[in-house]
């Protein structure tokens, strides 16, 4: 986790995608908040978590119903 503050540290405009194809439109000199790196591949959204799915827990109905047989003999 340091290697990566550190590396955050060393960013400057020269390595900048928008800097390097002139899409930048910040006059000042110093990194700011939309640096991407320039790669070989080109512009890439910063990667993101997968989502999974947990398996499906069964619900545990604490009270239901009575079925309807039941029900005629209550309300008989």
């Amino acid at each position: 986790m340091a290697a990566s503050r550190t590396r955050a540290g060393r960013v400057s405009c020269d390595g900048c995608f928008f800097r390097l194809n002139m899409l930048c439109a910040v006059s000042d000199s110093s990194p700011c908040a939309t640096f991407r790196p320039n790669r070989p591949e080109g512009l890439r959204p910063p990667s993101q978590l997968r989502l999974t799915f947990r398996k499906e827990r069964q619900l545990q109905v604490a009270w239901s119903f009575p079925p309807p047989s039941e029900q005629l003999v209550l309300h008989a």
